[in-house]
């Protein structure tokens, strides 16, 4: 696999909307795929490692979601007001139809958006991404279902919450390829000794650090994490694609098997890739050639007009 890493500068934008001020970044030419970044790092980790949709012939929009870098908490603190805000900054950009992706925690937006705004709404695509709530240990990555009781009880454990994830941080502050090994779980022996793998250690190290100093959209994502069910049978109609690793350290197979309770017309390509870094390993060009093939077929004839 070639590094193609997306390192060139990455420029934010900000939009006033009703809802306050949101951070975004517009990279590309061509058909609009709106994004919706993952738990505990940034935007900018999305568009890094998605430069096979930029040399594909897409355009990237991607909102900073509430609470992350620029794009304050108080715009909303649920996935429906994380969806709405995407709506309005949308139709300020002069977009009237785009495939929606959700990656890992953004799974809950990219849902959220697909059920509440179908006429914006092309495909959706769920990668490695949560698809329930935890409201039992079986939802929860493995090496986290000891400490369900604190998600499930975050408001009062949240000084707890807040001490493990610093003690993370540190870690990957001392010994940046932490990140990848806690990504990719029984899949790092495959993949830690690609060029790419090495590549893209600093690259999402950074992202996750800097969020880390403000962590606001973090702490966020563990509340919504065990509220009610975001994706619920009959709530997306619109074509999809489900792309998971069964091996995935960070997201179990119930949440694809929900997914596809809640969409049964869903595509799932079963990869056999990175774990949580379905980029890499074996099955990373599978993946991106089944996703380009989606993307493609279903954004024919939409608009993303640029000002």
């Amino acid at each position: 696999m070639s590094d193609r890493w997306f390192t060139s500068p990455i420029e934010n934008h900000q939009r006033k909307t009703s809802q306050g001020l949101v951070e975004y970044a517009d990279v590309g030419q061509g058909s609009a795929i709106l994004y919706f970044h993952g738990t505990g790092a940034g935007n900018d980790a999305a568009i890094i490692m998605e430069g096979w949709l930029l040399d594909d012939g897409f355009r990237l929009i991607v909102p900073s979601r509430p609470g992350y870098y620029g794009t304050p908490l108080s715009c909303g603190r649920s996935p429906n007001d994380c969806a709405d805000l995407a709506a309005e900054l949308l139709q300020q950009l002069n977009i009237d139809r785009v495939a929606v992706v959700g990656t890992s925690g953004g799974g809950l937006a990219a849902s959220c958006f697909a059920s509440r705004h179908p006429m914006l709404s092309a495909a959706l695509v769920l990668q490695c991404a949560l698809s329930h709530p935890f409201t039992s240990r079986r939802w929860m990555p493995p090496h986290l279902r000891s400490v369900y009781p604190f998600f499930k009880y975050h408001r009062w454990c949240l000084p707890i919450l807040r001490l493990g994830y610093r003690r993370e941080m540190e870690k990957i502050r001392r010994r940046p390829d932490g990140v990848v090994e806690g990504m990719s779980g029984q899949r790092q022996a495959e993949i830690v000794d690609e060029e790419a793998t090495k590549s893209l250690v600093p690259l999402l190290a950074e992202s996750e650090l800097r969020c880390s100093q403000h962590p606001a959209g973090v702490e966020n994502d563990w509340a919504n994490a065990v509220d009610e069910n975001w994706l619920t049978p009959g709530s997306v109609n619109c074509p999809t694609l489900i792309l998971h690793d069964s091996l995935d350290p960070l997201i179990p197979s119930a949440h694809v098997e929900w997914a596809m309770n809640c969409i049964p017309s869903a595509e799932h390509c079963d990869l056999h890739a990175g774990g949580h870094l379905i980029w890499l390993g074996k099955d990373g060009p599978k993946m991106r050639e089944v996703r380009g093939n989606f993307l493609h077929s279903h954004l024919a004839g939409g608009t993303s007009s640029s000002e």
